[in-house]
C-alpha cells in the first residue's frame, strides 16, 4: 500500500460556497484514510469523485488530463481546483505511475 492518507490543509481563505468546496463530499472532508491497496470511489454525478482523483494526481505530479509523468501537455492544461488544498501521506512515496482519466 502506498497512499495512506489524504487530508485537507487548514487554509483560512477557503470559501465553502465556491467550487470545489461547495461539493458536500469535499465540504465535509477532513481526513480520508486508505486502508487497502485498492480503493473505489462510488457516487452519483457531481459528487466529487473526479475532483478528488484529480487533486491526488496533481499532488503526485501527474498531469490532471491523464497519462504518465513523461507525457507532455500544453502549459496550463494541468490544473486542479482542490490540488493545492490537500496533503497526502505516503508509505513509501510513489514516483512512478499513470493517471487514467475517463
Amino acid at each position: 500500500m502506498f497512499l495512506r492518507e489524504l487530508s485537507l490543509k487548514n487554509v483560512p481563505s477557503i470559501n465553502f460556497e465556491e467550487y470545489p468546496f461547495c461539493i458536500p463530499s469535499i465540504n465535509t472532508l477532513d481526513r480520508l484514510e486508505f486502508k487497502s491497496s485498492v480503493t473505489y470511489f462510488l457516487g452519483e454525478n457531481d459528487t466529487g469523485k473526479s475532483t478528488l482523483l484529480e487533486a491526488i494526481a496533481y499532488q503526485t505530479g501527474f498531469n490532471t488530463a491523464g497519462g504518465g509523468r513523461h507525457n507532455h501537455f500544453e502549459p496550463g492544461m494541468s490544473s486542479s481546483a482542490l490540488g493545492e488544498f490537500i496533503r497526502l501521506s505516503w508509505m513509501p512515496k510513489v514516483t512512478n505511475g499513470f493517471f487514467s482519466k475517463s
